[in-house]
């Protein structure tokens, strides 16, 4: 895991993050814990959240053009006015 992707990923998982505008297009959060964080919008465009924990995340507004979503757990987070165009959402799981 290179440096970047390694400390994206640990300061979100050690606090529930407020990333809200931030730009993570591109970003590498494979198996993150994004539970309850607050990506309002926020750009995820192209971003690989595969297998990601969005429990209960805000994703309001959020741009998630083009992002790798498979297996990831999107139950219960907020997807109002999110742009999902072309998200690949195959074996996400969408409420349990």
């Amino acid at each position: 895991m290179d440096e970047t992707r390694f400390s994206i990923k640990k300061s979100v998982e050690d606090q529930k993050a407020d990333l809200s505008g931030a730009d993570l297009s591109d970003a590498d959060l494979r198996g993150a814990d994004l539970s309850n964080a607050n990506l309002t919008d926020a750009n995820l465009s192209n971003a690989n959240l595969r297998g990601a924990d969005l429990t209960r995340a805000k994703l309001e507004g959020a741009d998630l053009t083009d992002a790798d979503l498979i297996g990831a757990d999107l139950t219960d987070a907020d997807l109002n006015r999110a742009d999902l165009s072309g998200a690949n959402l195959r074996g996400t799981i969408l409420d349990k």
